[in-house]
């Protein structure tokens, strides 16, 4: 006896002849040795081939329908509710619906899921997780384990039976993710023909391009809901500026009333009775204390009306731009003060009157500083138009300071004042300067609260 090997469907057979039989040459699927067409061992290839084509054009479909709707302005329930249908195309399942896992582990159908009419027990079902995330629905949604038997997941449609959804026949779920997170499940109902595994493998896809346009849709939103807040805030800032500076102005009223109609009434007076115990002292060696005296009251009441003129509300109000208001102000540094100051303004003509405050405040606040406690010799400001607000410069020759120690320098909680004023106007203030090297306070604020 003598073995002929013979090729039966992949499977390899082993059989038995006489000796001195001649074996014909055997083909899979001929069961009487003849030889089969050429073309007929190709077939099941080429039936492959073609499953294997139909599925790609099938999964750059569903990734092609992604993309387009992607740009799509329209609300997230609406893009599901399309993209489900053409999902459904791509599988062959009468209806698709995206499940979303919520917070507390249970899942929920999103709306316009296809194929299931308004009415259905579907649309209110709640999809609890199994025990210790032994479940089907934690197999697919955190593992992708879903088994395949005659065009359907078995152990799926038992679940639905369960739930207590009837006429569902066959379905498969992919895990719906963006990334690590997961999202829930797209689960594909009812296909006439069965489902295979290229058709899971499409649904997979699809389900994992739409997570991350979920992902991207939901950074859209968060970005529109992050724009009305800022909004808000802006808003709210604005309100907070107005009432500041009104709460501001009205507490300078009642100050520069009270120096005015007070103080320097009764320093006036004061003045006057000096004058009359000065005559009836005339020739007496008191005369002489008398002067002295009546200078320092002067003296004290000049630097009242200095006060008064810087702290009263009306010298906001310009008879002029704010480039002529500021050209004031250095001129009354340099006739006070004897400080040689220069100037380079290029600011537009019309300034909103908060902001012409802020400006004016800041830099008048600086000039102070500079001729109180710089012992400056110049001066130098310089204000011009930058980025649709004010940019501010007032530079100094003077003794310099340590910044980081200037807030707890007697005289100069005005920094702190500067720095608050620019920052609650959207803006912002810098001091640079060392011991020796005189000092820059530069701000910036917007044109616009």
């Amino acid at each position: 006896m003598r073995g002929r090997i013979t090729c039966l469907e992949g499977n390899v057979e082993i059989v038995a002849l006489p000796v001195g039989h001649r074996a014909e040459p055997a083909h899979a699927g001929s069961s009487d040795g003849r030889r089969p067409a050429v073309g007929s061992a190709r077939r099941p290839k080429r039936r492959a081939s073609r499953r294997l084509d139909k599925a790609q054009e099938a999964a750059f479909a569903a990734l092609a329908a992604v993309s387009s709707y992607l740009d799509a302005d329209e609300e997230l329930p609406v893009f599901f509710g399309r993209l489900s249908e053409t999902v459904a195309g791509l599988v062959g399942a009468r209806r698709v619906g995206f499940w979303r896992l919520g917070p507390r582990g249970v899942l929920g159908l999103q709306p316009y899921a296809f194929g299931f009419p308004a009415a259905s027990a579907i649309h209110a079902l709640r999809v609890e997780r199994g025990p210790d995330g032994g479940g089907i629905l934690d197999r697919i949604i955190f593992g992708d384990d879903l088994e395949l038997v005659g065009g359907t997941s078995p152990e799926l449609d038992a679940m639905w039976r369960e739930l207590g959804l009837r006429g569902i026949k066959s379905s498969i779920a992919a895990p719906w993710r963006a990334g690590e997170r997961r999202i829930g499940a797209v689960v594909a109902f009812d296909s006439p023909r069965g489902f295979t595994s290229n058709d899971l493998w499409v649904l997979r896809l699809a389900a994992m391009a739409t997570g991350l346009v979920w992902q991207c849709k939901e950074a859209e939103d968060d970005l529109a809901n992050a724009a009305i807040r800022l909004e808000d805030a802006v808003a709210a800032r604005r309100r907070l500026m107005n009432n500041i500076a009104s709460g501001g102005d009205e507490a300078r009223r009642r100050f520069t009333s009270a120096l005015h109609d007070d103080a320097l009434q009764l320093l006036t007076a004061a003045e006057l009775q000096l004058e009359r115990i000065e005559a009836e002292a005339n020739g007496s060696q008191q005369a002489v204390q008398f002067d002295k005296l009546k200078t320092t009251l002067g003296k004290v009441e000049d630097s009242l009306r200095r006060l008064l003129m810087t702290m009263s509300t009306e010298n906001l109000e310009f008879d002029t731009d704010l480039n002529g208001a500021i050209r004031e102000r250095l001129e009354s540094v340099r006739v006070n003060s004897g400080i040689e100051t220069q100037v380079d303004l290029r600011l537009p003509e019309e300034v909103a009157a908060p902001i012409q405050a802020i400006v004016i405040k800041n830099i008048a606040e600086a000039l102070t500083n500079v001729a109180k406690h710089a012992h400056a010799t110049r001066v130098f400001v310089s204000a011009n138009e930058v980025e649709d607000g004010i940019r501010v410069e007032v530079v100094d020759d003077g003794a310099g300071f340590v910044v980081a120690e200037a807030v707890d320098m007697p005289g100069h909680l005005g920094l702190l004042a500067m720095k608050e004023r620019a920052q609650l106007a959207g803006g912002w203030f810098r001091i640079k300067s060392d011991p020796g090297a005189g000092a820059k306070v530069e701000f910036w604020v917007p044109q616009k609260l």
